[in-house]
């Protein structure tokens, strides 16, 4: 095979190469787009938010009760001291220490 030819056979290899890489780029792209499109997802989940946003507008005009902002500023420190914990000892397991 003379070396003009190998050059050529590379050259077209690499042009073919940079074409699917160029595709496969396109099409992550369009997935990307699709799935992270907010107003898509807005229209599709529309009901959920109205009736979330009346909950929330009825709460705030009624001046959240007492209970429900108490349970809030305890429930909030709870979960995050309980999610700590639980990293905690998923890493410890993980590590192969014994977990009390």
């Amino acid at each position: 095979m003379s070396p003009e030819r190998a050059r050529d056979q590379i050259e077209t290899a690499i042009d073919i190469a940079r074409e699917r890489v160029s595709d496969r780029i396109d099409e992550l792209d369009r997935r990307l787009r699709d799935q992270l499109d907010l107003g898509k997802a807005a229209g599709d989940h529309a009901p959920q938010l109205l009736a979330a946003g009346a909950v929330f507008g009825l709460l705030v005009g009624l001046g959240i009760p007492k209970v429900l902002l108490r349970s809030i500023q305890l429930g909030v420190p709870i979960w995050l001291a309980v999610q700590i914990v639980k990293k905690r000892r998923d890493a410890a397991r993980d590590l192969g220490d014994p977990v009390p």
